[in-house]
């Protein structure tokens, strides 16, 4: 049984995809502890779990029957928050980005090295069943090289609802591009097997009266290896809308080619040998749950883990980041490891 910990309920996935999952699998990980400035607010999850309320980040870590933390509070509090946790030996989950900035994604890589604890970058696209088989599918060679892979990640900015904070650029870290960059970029070196090389970007600011940051942006560039990769992460949905986005990627290959639509009608259609595979997988809530449970595996029986670590989460937010540097120059940047 893991014993998880819970640091603020600030970021909206943390009560709107990590709980949803975590009330369900309470024979697996068991929620013993929850920090967040205000226990009113936190008064329902404490319930839910029979959780203790801790009134401070450091009460809780210095708790022993924690054996790991997910952290989901505001994205400029991740990286003191992950170096917290890793300092007090916790297992980490940590919601995306992990950082905001590529500096302080290293500091976190370091931290987690440092003190050797397991590290997790919560992105659930990695355990979706279509995902799943397209990497399996790669794998054993059914589409060749990978030449191109293009990708949209639409969202509704967390509408209706949206924290203060994420509409303030230097709390999120951004706007669209750094909030829904990530996911997919993540996939795409999954897939791919390579690192980001180059970007360019075209982006505004044109849907949204209250935020100052970008709500539309496309992204193109190139990968280490020679494949080449598009990104549209736009906060183009509106809270009317019937769906509150999408995650979509169509891989081309030497040999076949993948459409993939992930959350809408999690749809796949695979086009290969001749022929057309159409595939219908599983749950979102549920791909929010395998996070956890591949780390309880992994503990249980040592199978080799599936989900993002540190360093997968600070590549993603190299790319974000080096996009910003291209909006800002105007012209194509090569994206810096760190």
């Amino acid at each position: 049984m893991l014993r998880l910990g819970i640091i603020s309920l600030e970021h909206p996935h943390s009560r709107g995809n990590h709980i949803p999952a975590l009330k369900y699998m309470k024979d697996r990980v068991t929620v013993t502890a929850i920090y967040d400035e205000s226990e009113e607010f936190a008064k329902e999850w404490l319930s839910m779990f029979g959780a203790k309320y801790y009134a401070s980040r450091d009460e809780l870590l210095a708790d022993t029957s924690v054996d790991a933390v997910l952290i989901t509070s505001t994205n400029d509090r991740h990286a003191e928050d992950c170096i917290a946790a890793a300092r007090a030996g916790k297992a980490i989950f940590c919601d995306k980005p992990i950082a905001i900035s590529p500096e302080d994604g290293a500091r976190i890589v370091e931290a987690v090295k440092k003190y050797k604890v397991p590290f997790m970058t919560t992105f659930p696209v990695r355990f979706n069943d279509a995902v799943l088989k397209t990497k399996k599918m790669i794998e054993e060679g059914h589409f060749g090289k990978i030449l191109a892979i293009s990708a949209t990640n639409h969202g509704s900015m967390y509408e209706p609802g949206v924290p203060g904070w994420v509409l303030d650029p230097a709390r999120n870290g951004g706007g669209c591009i750094i909030d829904h960059t990530v996911h997919v970029a993540d996939i795409i070196r999954w897939f791919t097997g390579e690192e980001f090389e180059t970007v360019n970007v075209r982006a505004k600011h044109a849907l949204h009266n209250n935020i100052t940051a970008e709500d539309i942006a496309v992204m193109q560039g190139t990968m280490s290896k020679g494949a080449i990769f598009q990104i549209d992460a736009s906060w183009s949905r509106r809270p009317e809308d019937p769906m509150w986005g999408d995650v979509t990627m169509r891989v081309v290959g030497e040999k076949g080619t993948a459409f993939l639509d992930l959350y809408n009608n999690q749809r796949m259609e695979v086009y290969t040998g001749g022929r057309l595979l159409p595939h219908y997988p599983n749950l979102v809530a549920k791909e929010h749950g395998d996070i956890f449970d591949d780390y309880v595996c992994y503990l249980e029986n040592g199978r080799p883990m599936i989900g993002a670590d540190a360093v997968d989460g600070l590549r993603t937010i190299e790319l974000a980041y080096a996009a910003y540097d291209a909006l800002k120059s105007g012209k194509e940047v090569i994206v810096r490891k760190h």
